[in-house]
């Protein structure tokens, strides 16, 4: 299988093999997940991606919602990672660099982030991984808000903004950004009006 080529490539000395079929299995999850959505990424497909039965997976999670929320939190912990680059910024170059690389991180990245993530993000019913889910958003809003709150406090953010709709703000862009590309739209117009608006939100908390 390719995934499971791949991984050969990727493993390191020292790395366990159950450590990187757990990764392979994340991996392949994710993929699917951004192929079939949530519900339609059953353990048959999982396993038909990394090349074992079904009942090998076990060996490695206890049941799907646990390889589904794995999945999930490796984008998260990607998204968390970007929050807090460019921290040797000032707040508003941070903000703004964090901007230039959204869609390259994020945006760009169909099958192995924006797909997935996007399938999370509307799913709808009440259980745990929706509850998982909402507790992980929040966490992103908390870090961007805090972001925006040592902006003020170093001068670099208006002391008036407020914090929360800033953010709000950012994520209205960031789902704009990140549907666009989803949805296969001219490359060189999202560009175009993804810089437009995210140099407006810049211009609302600049200080100068």
């Amino acid at each position: 299988m390719a995934i499971a080529s791949a991984e050969r490539k990727e493993r390191r000395p020292g790395r366990s093999r159950g450590a990187d079929r757990k990764q392979q299995i994340i991996r392949a999850t994710r993929e699917l997940v951004a192929k079939y959505g949530i519900q339609g990424t059953s353990l048959a497909r999982i396993a038909g991606a990394v090349g074992v039965t079904d009942a090998a997976l076990y060996k490695y999670f206890r049941s799907k919602d646990d390889m589904l929320l794995a999945a999930y939190d490796s984008m998260a912990e990607r998204v968390l990672g970007w929050i807090g680059s460019f921290d040797d910024l000032s707040v508003y170059d941070r903000i703004r660099k964090l901007g230039e690389s959204h869609a390259e991180m994020f945006s760009k990245d169909l099958i192995g982030f924006n797909g997935p993530m996007f399938q999370f993000n509307v799913w709808l019913p009440e259980d745990r991984i929706r509850e998982h889910v909402g507790r992980t958003h929040q966490s992103f809003v908390s870090a961007l808000v805090a972001v925006i709150e040592r902006g003020k406090r170093e001068g670099t953010v208006r002391q008036d903004a407020d914090a929360e709709f800033i953010v709000s703000e950012l994520y209205a862009w960031i789902w704009w950004e990140d549907l666009s590309y989803l949805r296969g739209l001219d490359p060189s117009s999202i560009e175009r009006r993804s810089a437009e608006m995210f140099g407006r939100i810049l211009a609302d908390i600049c200080t100068e």
